[in-house]
């Protein structure tokens, strides 16, 4: 009997340990921030040792909203815990960040991260104005055509060619007409792809739904239950047309991996049948039957996919557009979306957008308010709830909205598209999520949608207008001030794109600067040290056209840029 308590530790020690799945305790970029650096790095820290084969280009993820997905290396620290993706190339100024870690990511003891894992980040701005300059409006008709109705825009870098283009989908013609950047944040013609299983297409967002790196793009029609995909494609810009089916009026349109399998799938906000739809990949991308349900809200409209309460898993946010308000929907990691919390706003909400408008870690809403002309700021608690902070004075029928750090001040402005009154209503952020200074972009016979990105890669956000009754878009650059060279002493170079020479700011520093310029290829080409603002008139042996790296080493530290030569 003396050897019992031995034999019990024996049989104790042979069963396994409770194995913990790893949890992420910090990254960097913090979430929601919007001071990284186009070519920062993003280092994520577990709270035990990783298994590193189980992170790849499958499993760790990461889109950019208008430069698409990010190809890129992985590092680890001497304990595995800590795991670092550098960029194979930058993203672009002022945009929003997706990373995505799925379920395949093991612990070395082999246990997978729970339901995955998922955060957003923005892109910081250099410092420009709110007040933009009109340099170009453009037709978005082919000849003999009257009102196609060009409404809903996408302006990711389809080409790949680190410029961000134009899709522009219309509702009448029942087409996408993409538009390419010419390097100096212009649009010339336009190539049409047909949509037969639309009716009257609107709402868009990108993805890379199969994951070949090629942005792709999906497309909710308003007039029918389809949900209108494209695939991207490195020779025809995209593929035909293939549909899934959601359910009847599709106003909203988002994307999101609501189970952590590394597949982005669809979600739908359905006007009509007054429901929402999650549309899930089934790997390749393509999409199973629709799970479409009622979200407590009347007449589901617009949409938006965020972490609400800061788990590390997309959650949903709808509005109700006969309701006249937005409810949480809390996803438990399996796509399982729960009701969490219901909060009024002002008006009938067209259309959502999100990021941490106030600065205090957490995803807030503001909603475009079609019913009262007024956009509604709803400040999210961390937790899945939302606030009505305030509501402020847009236009007649407020129909799409879109947020942005305009002057590069360090928080997010936002832009809001008035049809009824033709004009578009910008509203400056004062650091801590109230708005005022409103300036008023005219438009020609409707406010139909506006997007924040920087068109000519000079750092500062421009304005991009759609108005869908003229059939026009409508160009506003951005003046790029140089106060952040004075603030920090961050040297700039530019034209990007460049001829012959390069302008070289090294800002206020008291410390010279080294410049390099490199090929694709690695091999160095000029160098020279510069200690102020100097044009560098380059040697006629660097006269290919194409893409280069210009690398600036200032106090031991090295940062690198891609330039393209026309």
């Amino acid at each position: 009997m003396k050897i019992l308590p031995l034999i019990v530790g024996a049989i104790l020690l042979a069963q396994p340990i409770n194995a913990q799945a790893p949890e992420v305790v910090s990254m960097s970029p913090d979430a929601q921030s919007l001071t990284a650096l186009p070519t920062d790095f993003i280092t994520i820290t577990f709270d035990q040792p990783l298994e590193e084969a189980t992170v790849n280009p499958a499993t760790f993820m990461v889109f950019g909203r208008w430069s698409g997905p990010m190809p890129g290396t992985f590092s680890f620290n001497g304990s595995s815990t800590e795991v670092t993706f550098t960029p194979a190339r930058s993203f672009f100024y002022g945009e929003w960040i997706t990373v995505r870690l799925t379920n395949a990511i093991q612990s070395t003891g082999g246990d997978p991260i729970t339901n995955g894992y998922a955060f957003n980040y923005w892109i910081k701005t250099l410092p420009g104005s709110l007040d933009q300059t009109l340099v170009n409006q453009i037709s978005v008709e082919q000849a003999g055509e009257t009102f196609i109705q060009s409404y809903g825009a996408y302006a990711g870098d389809v080409n790949d060619d680190e410029f961000t283009d134009l899709v522009v989908v219309t509702e009448t013609a029942e087409d996408i007409r993409v538009f390419l950047n010419d390097g100096t944040g212009d649009y010339n013609t336009f190539t049409l792809f047909d949509m037969p299983a639309s009716n009257r297409p609107s709402t868009n967002e990108g993805s890379d739904f199969n994951h070949d790196g090629q942005i792709d793009l999906a497309i909710g029609s308003t007039a029918n239950n389809k949900v209108s995909v494209f695939m991207g494609d490195d020779t025809t810009i995209f593929d035909a047309e293939t549909d899934a089916t959601a359910d009847q009026g599709i106003r909203g349109l988002t994307v999101l991996d609501v189970n952590g399998d590394g597949w982005d799938d669809i979600a739908t906000a359905n006007r009509i049948a007054s429901t929402y739809s999650i549309l899930v990949n089934d790997g390749t991308g393509t999409f199973n039957p629709a799970i479409t349900l009622d979200a407590g809200v009347d007449s589901e409209t617009s949409i938006a996919a965020v972490d609400l309460n800061n788990d590390g898993i997309t959650d949903l946010a709808i509005g109700g557009f006969a309701s006249n308000n937005i409810v949480t929907l809390i996803n438990n990691g399996l796509g399982v979306f729960t009701a969490l919390d219901t909060t009024p706003v002002s008006g009938s909400p067209w259309m959502l957008a999100a990021g941490d408008i106030n600065g205090d870690g957490n995803v807030d809403i503001v909603s475009c308010n079609s019913s009262n002309g007024e956009v509604s700021v709803l400040a999210g608690d961390g937790n899945g709830n939302l606030t009505l902070l305030a509501s402020y004075t847009s236009g007649d029928f407020c129909l799409a909205i879109d947020l942005g750090d305009v002057d590069g001040d360090g928080d997010l402005d936002f832009i809001a598209s008035n049809f009824g009154n033709a004009d578009f209503t910008l509203y400056e952020n004062d650091g801590s999520g109230n708005f005022s200074n409103p300036r008023t972009y005219p438009s020609v016979q409707a406010g139909s949608c506006a997007i924040f990105h920087d068109r000519n890669n000079d750092g500062a956000m421009d304005i991009t207008l759609i108005d869908e009754i003229e059939d026009v878009i409508i160009l506003y650059e951005n003046t790029l001030l140089n106060s952040e060279d004075k603030i920090t002493g961050t040297p700039v170079i530019y034209p990007n794109p460049f001829t012959d020479q390069l302008n070289i700011n090294a800002g206020n520093s008291t410390f010279p600067i080294v410049f390099r310029l490199y090929d694709v290829q690695g091999r160095l080409l000029y160098t020279e040290e510069v200690t102020s603002a100097k044009t560098i008139r380059l040697p006629n042996t660097i006269s290919a056209t194409g893409f280069y790296i210009a690398e600036i080493e200032q106090e031991g530290q090295i940062s690198r840029t891609k330039l393209l030569k026309k």
